[in-house]
This record gives structure tokens, sequence and C-alpha cells, in this order.
């Protein structure tokens, strides 16, 4: 009669028996470092991808010519990097910077309505209804400033009531922040729109017309 088959099994050698546990123990540890070759693929996946959001974060950022919140010292700087390096403080939310043009002399200034999100250019000292010379110049050079007015794509020419005093100026939103380039262009903007109107302006004033 022969033995049953788990006899067999129980009566095997101890070397036969160990080579089986080896075989076990071997299975076991290339499981292992297969599991941890996966998690570091995982991990170098993961770092990656932080990696890639990071640069795009960085690119993202605001960069030196721009500012998502415009303040004095914003001002300040760009009218610096503009060139304006002697404009004066002149109030807590304003700049002055005294301008020569070709054909006028006039001053300039920033002035920051943090509230409002605006920052506002205009020129001042710059012209005034008391330089018409009588009534009917007077009616000329208001209807020349009409006139510009209307050809005008940025900026407007305006007459304070009061004083008489005729000023160009500009508002700039500034909601979403300032860029250097743009505050740059409307500055030098206003300076050169105020400089070549201003001889038309004055011959209007003289009662000469255009």
């Amino acid at each position: 009669m022969s033995p049953p088959p788990w006899w067999s099994a129980c009566m095997r050698s101890p070397r036969q028996l160990a080579g089986g546990m080896a075989i076990v123990a071997l299975s076991t540890s290339c499981a292992t470092t297969k599991l941890l070759k996966l998690e570091n693929e995982v991990l170098k996946k993961r770092t990656e991808a932080l990696e890639a959001q990071l640069s795009q974060c960085t690119v993202d950022a605001p960069s030196e010519d721009f500012s998502t919140r415009v303040t004095m010292e914003v001002l300040e700087s760009f009218l610096r990097r503009s060139g304006y390096t002697h404009a004066e403080r002149t109030g807590e939310t304003t700049f002055t910077v005294p301008i020569r043009g070709r054909n006028a002399e006039f001053r300039l200034s920033a002035q920051l309505f943090e509230r409002e999100n605006v920052v506002y250019f205009a020129v001042h000292e710059y012209l005034s209804l008391e330089d018409a010379v009588s009534s009917k110049s007077m009616v000329l050079l208001l209807t020349q400033l009409a006139t510009m007015n209307y050809e005008l794509l940025l900026g407007k020419f305006q007459l304070n009531p009061r004083s008489g005093e005729i000023s160009l100026s500009v508002e700039v939103q500034v909601d979403d922040g300032l860029g250097f380039k743009t505050f740059d262009a409307v500055l030098n903007h206003v300076i050169f729109t105020a400089d070549q109107r201003h001889p038309d302006l004055l011959q209007a004033a003289r009662g000469r017309g255009i």
C-alpha cells in the first residue's frame, strides 16, 4: 500500500524545506523591491508635477515692471524710472514735476486716489481764461478747446470755472494694477500733447485764430 500524498510532503528533507523557504524569501524580496521602485516612480512624478507648478507660478508672478497694488512708493519709483528724478511730493497723494517743453512751461501732477483705484495725471499753470484778450477771443479759445477734446482719444482739456485755469488731464484705472510701460506712455502722452497744443490755444486766446 502506497503512502498518502501528504506523507511525502511531510517527509521532505531539511534541505528541501530550506530550499522552499529560500524561494519564498526571494519572492518576498522581489516583491518588496518592485514596490519600492513603484513608490519611487510615483514620488518622482509628484516631484516633477510640483516643480512644474512652481515654474508656472514663477512665470505668472508679477514682474518688477508691474505692480498689482499701486501706492505712492510705486508712483515715485515709476516717475524716477521715466527720468523725472526731480519729482516733488506735494501732498499725501500727489507728486508734482516741473516741465519745460519746446512750446510751453507748466507743472504736471500725478495723483493717486486709492479708494477709487485711479491715478490722475494733470497739467497746471498751463493756460487761463485770463489770457484771452477779449470776449471774442475767449469764445474762440473755448471753441478751440472743444475741438481739441473731440480730436483727442486719450485725455481731455478742462476748464476750472472758479479759477479759469485750463488743464489737460487723464485718468488711469488701476483696479488690476499698473505696469511701468502704461504709466510711462500715459505720462509722456500728457506732456507731449500739452506742449504740442499750447501754441494753437495761445493764438486763440490772443484772438488770432488758428
